[in-house]
């Protein structure tokens, strides 16, 4: 009798893993016309898998594809004509990926003439987030876990209100942020790392801060632009080498003369700052 037990009991759990590994992979491809150009506020949730996002070739409004395993995630799909927003991304996440197995897959293009204001969640995702030729008047990216590449290869078609980045244990790279065609970045950094290039054709004047925690960020500045940093720190390393100190804050040798310039207000406790002023 305990023979036969055990012959019916394991056959059940053995049946019980496959379910539980089990992928239902589906698609879906939503997009809508381009009529006009009025705002479009954009809401991108995503918790793990990959996801791109660039302007689109076509005159659409928006454009996505996503694939997607339906026994651990539900997508988020909503348009909101009224409103004029646009919900997309990833609701639910029931478990997490083991072995072999891929996360899923999001494409999303948005329409370069359409003024946009952006918010992202993104989680355990790899991100290459291209905004080169949009119209992007404010964006605030909420970033996990994930390797992301945030882009500006132009300039942004115009002004940007606020650019708000907050990383918690993600690795971070945004390229020429310059063009970005924004006054004001804020970079808060928990336990991951950015790496930030203000390179790009902008013009003035531009404050950027930064509050590193236990991470670290190193900020590239093109050579001709002047450089002013206010430091605070505690237990941290801040990097101020080649930058002439006054009262309580630090110049660049071209500061007085330059065409444009950037103030910076670095905040480090246990991370790192490091000012790299040899991008061209």
């Amino acid at each position: 009798m305990r023979t036969t037990g055990l012959m019916v009991i394991l056959p059940a759990l053995a049946i019980g893993a496959a379910r539980t590994e089990a992928q239902e992979w589906r698609t879906l491809d939503v997009s809508r016309q381009l009529h006009d150009t009025s705002a479009l506020q954009v809401r991108i949730t995503y918790g793990a898998g990959r996801m791109a996002l660039h302007p689109a070739a076509t005159p659409v409004l928006y454009q996505m594809q996503m694939r997607y395993d339906a026994e651990r995630t539900e997508p988020l799909y909503d348009y909101q004509l009224a409103a004029h927003t646009l919900r997309v991304g990833i609701q639910k996440h029931t478990t997490t990926y083991h072995g072999d197995e891929k996360g899923g897959d999001m494409q999303l293009a948005l329409a370069k003439t359409v003024p946009l204001d952006m918010s992202m969640e993104l989680g355990a995702v790899q991100a290459d987030i291209d905004l080169s030729g949009l119209t992007v008047e404010r964006l605030k990216m909420d970033i996990g876990a994930s390797e992301t590449t945030i882009r500006f290869d132009t300039l942004n078609r115009t002004r940007m209100r606020a650019l708000d980045l907050n990383i918690g244990a993600a690795s971070v790279r945004a390229v020429r942020m310059g063009n970005a065609n924004v006054r004001d970045i804020t970079a808060k950094i928990g336990v991951g790392s950015l790496d930030l290039d203000l390179g790009g054709d902008w013009t003035g004047e531009m404050d950027l801060t930064t509050e590193v925690a236990l991470g670290s960020v190193t900020v590239h500045v093109p050579r001709d632009v002047g450089v002013r940093l206010e430091v605070e720190k505690f237990l941290a390393s801040i990097d101020t080498e080649g930058m002439t100190k006054r009262g309580d804050t630090y110049y660049s040798d071209n500061w007085d003369s330059a065409k444009r310039r950037v103030r910076i207000r670095a905040h480090a406790t246990l991370g790192g700052f490091e000012l790299d002023r040899s991008l061209r």
